[in-house]
């Protein structure tokens, strides 16, 4: 009599390098051997090819990817919405690099064995919501914002060694309004080998530039006003915080809000985390540098704002002037104290989404 054996469920972790072109995957199992590495294209039958591949070893318990904000962001939907766990990936240290070496396989391993020691933990970012959507009207508005500070910085220096009669006619107060008279020339375009015609149409053209530029701007703004409205009410009630700040947020935290574990992690991500600075007779702290400099910039944006106008906060910095603190360790405090409101208003309004 033959007596039937069962095997045992394999508990498998995969790791993937991600490309434009494609992708790199390893698998290996609970304890930690490698089970195989595969290349997939970049495409929903390679998605699918991959997760199949993977799911042939056994139970997929989850999948470490590189790059889930970008390359790795259609790999990154197509899992989530299988059901699968994603773990987002943080890329390898040059140190590691030139001691192990540098592959796609290699990649890919690493990837999976930091999810197996608990280096990286934190779940992948959703990017099927609202906050996805937000997240590309911001990058259009910032690029535009850019775009024409570049081109009032060019105006500037156009009108420095512009004629006199141009500098004089062009006389409103601000760069905007200068270059709103500007867009307004009539260069003589049979003589634009003069100098003079030549600098009139380079100030048209920068005008006509700037005035697209703010007519583009003004009108994402309205997009990301009604979208921010929509999805943080509670965050948009905040004091100083506006759309485009409330926008920032939502997208350094992202759709899935329990990333976070605590207020800690948040503030840990937008750089305003304290960390003891002492040695010897000195017994200070000061803020964590890393994180995302973007929502750091916000946080700092809305301090100083609260400074002028929120009575709550400037009694806050008279106090801290009184025990004999400076101003800057205030808006360090100050600072951690407005991420723990952002995080529990972003907690409340993405739970709630």
């Amino acid at each position: 009599m033959t007596t039937a054996v069962d095997q045992p469920i394999r508990t498998i972790t995969v790791g993937v390098d991600t490309h434009s072109k494609v992708h790199h995957a390893a698998v290996l199992d609970d304890c930690g051997a490698m089970l195989g590495e595969r290349r997939f294209t970049t495409d929903v039958r390679g998605y699918q090819e991959l997760l199949d591949w993977a799911a042939d070893f056994g139970i997929i318990n989850a999948v470490g990817v590189e790059c889930t904000g970008s390359y790795g962001a259609g790999l990154t939907r197509h899992l989530l919405a299988a059901g699968v766990d994603v773990v987002e990936v943080n890329r390898s240290h040059a140190l590691v690099r030139s001691r192990s070496g540098k592959s796609d396989a290699i990649d890919a391993e690493a990837a999976a064995r930091k999810i197996m020691s608990g280096e990286c933990k934190s779940p992948a970012k959703d990017t099927s919501g609202s906050v996805e959507a937000i997240r590309n009207l911001h990058l259009v508005r910032d690029s535009a914002v850019k775009s024409r500070t570049a081109a009032l910085v060019q105006l500037r220096d156009v009108l420095v060694t512009a004629p006199d009669e141009l500098r004089h006619r062009l006389d409103a107060k601000t760069l905007q309004a200068k270059a709103m008279q500007a867009k307004s020339l009539r260069p003589d375009m049979a003589r634009l080998h003069e100098p003079e015609q030549a600098v009139k149409y380079a100030l048209r053209d920068l005008g006509r530039r700037i005035f697209d530029l703010t007519v583009e701007i003004n009108a994402t703004d309205k997009h990301l006003t009604r979208l921010a409205t929509d999805v943080a009410p509670t965050l948009m009630a905040l004091p100083q915080v506006g759309p485009v700040s409330a926008a920032q947020l939502l997208v350094t935290a992202g759709q899935n809000i329990e990333r976070f574990p605590s207020e800690a992690a948040f503030a840990r991500l937008c750089g305003v985390a304290p960390i003891p600075v002492s040695s010897g007779k000195t017994s200070r702290m000061r803020l964590h540098r890393g994180g995302n400099r973007q929502a750091n910039k916000i946080i700092y944006l809305i301090v100083i704002c609260r400074l002028r106008y929120d009575p709550r906060t400037q009694a806050y910095r008279d106090r801290k002037r009184a025990l004999g603190h400076s101003t800057a360790d205030a808006i360090r405090s100050l600072k951690r104290y407005v991420a723990r409101e952002l995080y529990y208003a972003l907690k409340k309004d993405l739970t709630m989404a």
